[in-house]
């Protein structure tokens, strides 16, 4: 009688011994992180848009639109000059004479067999340089210059809209590791409370005071998260690798994200200066670029020409067959089977299917972010609801912490109790991951 006395007075002042000394803490992580490298999402956005050869095909697209103008300005406006170089031989079988025999040309003979010399000349020498000035082709030249423009623009802005898709991209790889990182700080807290709460067990048990059933649980349990810790670590190593795949970083080394700082884009822009839309206005820009283009074959065209040099038909004659000419080239389409008509109803075709794009846009993009709103009031909702199960389970902890003392509650339920602590911490950070990515998505949207 006198020993259990000894031990049921003694459990409560052992307990408290053991709780003060702090085996079973709650908020202090036993395995903290090494020391390494910060980085932020700032930083993964810069290296990503510095990296993409979609910035350099911005960039480049620019450059390479005023070389094209510059190119058909002097296509279509400046002079060009070209040497000619014609040589043909004719040669024919003559029977002057009663003699067959085969000649360079026919020459004299009234009997051969071969080309008629009226329509080949009997042979062709020529080689001269000549000058062609293309004539009122300013007209020309404007309009190819802007189709050759608005080309341009139309693949610099598929450019920076692929660049504004890695920007979500990358704010979404970046999330998702910052979520592997908050679930490896969960199951470590987690881990650090088993651990002490396992050495005061195991103190107790070797006082007889708790069966060794209680210690093997908790052994069991800390193996059981020693798995999941495995499984997050390898989760973020992964993750990690390919944000910076989608930045173009080679760098393999592991490395802390700071929590991102992601603001709601406040505002939403006039349906026509979105950077969605202005896709569709470069298109319609591109298809009248194209049908001006296309009615520019029923102008007329004119060359001013000039040449020098040598043009004959027989060798003997050659150095008396110098000389220069000049004269203008004109041409006018008349007839085409009405194909400038046609032309005409497909591109109103086109710009109208253009047309019901960017009003679809312009319709359902303000639905679509009224529904990303709505769902972070619901989260913002949801947050507050989890801070105040959070508080109650700082109660419910502190009430169990001493009844423990007490002897009026196992240390296994006290555990119990500590990892739904742990498990709402951790859905609260998953709460606002969540958050995070809606709040990513929306300014994708509001662009």
């Amino acid at each position: 009688m006198k020993i259990s006395y000894f031990r049921a007075s003694c459990r409560p002042l052992l307990l408290l011994a053991l709780l003060l000394a702090g085996p079973a803490g709650w908020a202090q992580p036993a395995l903290p992180t090494p020391p390494a490298p910060t980085r932020d999402l700032n930083f993964y956005l810069t290296q990503a848009s510095q990296n993409s050869p979609l910035s350099h095909d911005v960039r480049n697209q620019g450059q390479a639109a005023q070389l094209e103008t510059e190119r058909l300005r002097a296509f279509y406006t400046k002079a060009t000059g070209t040497l000619v170089a014609n040589y043909t031989a004719v040669p024919v079988l003559t029977r002057d004479n009663g003699q067959t025999r085969l000649s360079y040309s026919a020459d004299n003979s009234t009997n051969y067999v071969g080309y008629d010399v009226a329509l080949s000349n009997g042979a062709l020498y020529q080689g001269y340089a000549q000058l062609t000035q293309p004539l009122f082709n300013q007209q020309r030249f404007a309009a190819y210059a802007q189709q050759a423009q608005g080309l341009a623009l139309s693949q610099q802005n598929l450019a920076r809209l692929s660049l504004h898709d890695l920007e979500k991209l990358v704010g979404d790889q970046y999330i998702l590791c910052r979520q592997d990182l908050d679930q490896l700080s969960y199951v470590r807290e987690l881990l650090g409370i088993l651990d002490r709460q396992r050495l005061l067990v195991r103190k107790l048990v070797e006082a007889s005071l708790l069966k060794q059933s209680d210690y093997a649980l908790l052994s069991i349990e800390v193996e059981t998260q020693q798995l999941f810790l495995n499984t997050y670590r390898t989760a973020y190593h992964r993750d990690l690798l390919d944000l910076n795949v989608l930045c173009g970083l080679g760098d393999t080394t592991e490395v802390q994200l700071a929590p991102p700082n992601l603001p709601l884009r406040a505002g939403s822009p006039a349906p026509g200066l979105s950077g969605f839309t202005e896709r569709y206005r470069l298109d319609s820009l591109t298809l009248a670029a194209n049908q001006r283009v296309f009615e520019l074959r029923y102008r007329p065209v004119v060359n001013a020409f000039a040449n020098g040099g040598l043009n004959a038909v027989t060798l003997a004659d050659l150095p008396q067959r110098f000389g220069v000419s000049a004269g203008l080239n004109f041409s006018l389409y008349l007839f085409d089977g009405h194909q400038r008509q046609l032309s005409r109803d497909r591109t109103s075709v086109l710009l109208e299917t253009t047309r019901a794009y960017r009003q679809n846009f312009a319709t359902v993009n303000p639905v679509r972010q009224q529904r990303l709103l709505y769902e972070l009031r619901q989260l913002d909702e949801r947050q507050r609801l989890a801070r105040q199960q959070i508080a109650s389970y700082r109660q419910v902890l502190d009430s169990y912490k001493r009844e423990v003392i007490a002897g009026q509650l196992s240390v296994v339920s006290y555990v119990q109790v500590l990892k739904n602590y742990a498990v709402a911490t951790r859905d609260l950070v998953l709460l606002e991951n969540n958050r995070l990515l809606l709040i990513n998505a929306y300014n994708y949207w509001t662009w």
